[in-house]
């Protein structure tokens, strides 16, 4: 029998959340009205994140922040592509929501604001000039880091316009839009000004501060009320009561990983291990110009979660949790995405058992707050 159903106009959002601040339910909400969605879904990393870090707070915490937040369905992106490069997370993320083919459009944050100098710096990288490639590569032949050494690259064949790729929601903004060129995706693409604290700041503003400030201030011990203000009530609530997870909670099994690494690790992370035990120790001592430190942290976290270079095709949708009153959407998913869908952990294979393994990683990082480990397998997708 063939499927009918009235079609919903749904935008796709690529999220981490992490954790889920007012400000990303001003983009929430800014997506779906410039957009003009009926719903929108979300591609979250899961328990691992794109800066190199554990989330500091688990994935089925954020996915119910998200949810009791309106949003109305939350996808896992795989941990290989939530801890990859930018260009690789974009292009994974991009390449899911198409997949589900029940999304038409993302919308993105960024510092400018407007699609269209964005959109150009994505088709000049996606059409790189002999000149460009020459220039990239004297720049990283000059200990350049590559975003620095692009940066260059661009300035002198593009023009003045290329410092829009200085900011990082903009840098992600044009891997979006370079994923929907490259592999033609059918997405229509938005984007709403970032508000408020910018994406590294560590200020408190009027209702406002970035994720990263949320994170520092919680690990710095800071009073969790004084929060209240820049979250919604249902998220903040949900963080209230997770413990939080931190990088150097991982500093035993990086060691370990480090003592049965394969070659081809950095030998300055190999000597900076040997003089120090705390990964953020490691970190400081093994940063180089040419290096940025997201990057290593990236290597340390993918060297922990034994995951290689060369990342797998997506070969699955797995959906962590939706509303109860967007039921259909998942009906629609199921029956027209391009993927299997799953919403039942016992049925993946190869790059879901990499998600299993990495839960169970997150888990052991917060024993020294005396949290007991879960069965991931046993945990049912949130439903709010």
């Amino acid at each position: 029998m063939m499927y009918t159903y009235k079609m919903d106009k749904v935008c796709g959002i690529i999220t981490e959340y992490n954790p889920f601040h007012n400000g990303h339910l001003f983009h929430f909400e800014q997506s779906k009205k410039i957009t003009g969605a009926d719903a929108v879904i979300a591609v979250m990393s899961g328990n691992f994140v794109q800066r190199g870090e554990p989330a500091i707070v688990g994935k089925f915490a954020r996915t119910r922040m998200a949810l009791l937040c309106g949003v109305d369905m939350v996808l896992e992106l795989p941990v290989v592509y939530a801890t990859a490069s930018a260009e690789g997370f974009a292009a994974a993320a991009c390449r899911l929501l198409a997949a589900t083919n029940i999304v038409d459009s993302i919308c993105f944050g960024s510092e400018v604001g407007e699609i269209e100098p964005l959109w150009a710096i994505a088709r000049h990288l996606c059409n790189e000039s002999a000149d460009f490639k020459r220039i990239l590569r004297d720049n990283l032949a000059r200990g350049a880091s590559f975003p620095a050494a692009r940066a260059a690259a661009l300035k002198s064949t593009f023009g003045s316009d290329a410092k829009i790729i200085n900011t990082p929601n903009n840098i992600l903004g044009v891997e979006y839009l370079k994923a929907i060129i490259n592999h033609r995706l059918p997405l229509a693409a938005y984007t709403i000004k970032r508000q408020g604290a910018t994406h590294n700041s560590d200020d408190f503003l009027v209702g406002s501060a970035s994720a990263g400030a949320i994170r520092k201030f919680i690990q710095q011990g800071g009073d969790m009320d004084k929060l209240s203000p820049l979250m919604p009530k249902a998220s903040f609530d949900i963080f209230r009561d997770e413990p939080p997870n931190c990088l150097d909670n991982f500093s035993p099994f990086f060691h370990y990983a480090l003592h049965n690494a394969p070659t081809g690790i950095s030998s300055r992370l190999i000597a900076a291990a040997k003089q120090h035990y705390l990964i953020s120790d490691v970190l400081a001592a093994a940063k180089t110009k040419n290096v940025t430190h997201s990057a290593l942290q990236r290597a340390v976290v993918r060297l922990v979660l034994n995951i290689r270079n060369n990342p797998l095709d997506i070969t699955y949708i797995r959906v962590l949790g939706f509303r109860r009153e967007k039921e259909s959407l998942l009906r629609h998913l199921h029956a027209l995405a391009a993927l299997p869908v799953i919403t039942n952990i016992k049925y993946a294979r190869e790059m879901l058992e990499m998600e299993i393994d990495a839960s169970k990683i997150y888990r052991l990082g917060l024993k020294a707050n005396g949290v007991s480990e879960i069965n991931e397998l046993a945990v049912p997708m949130v439903i709010t």
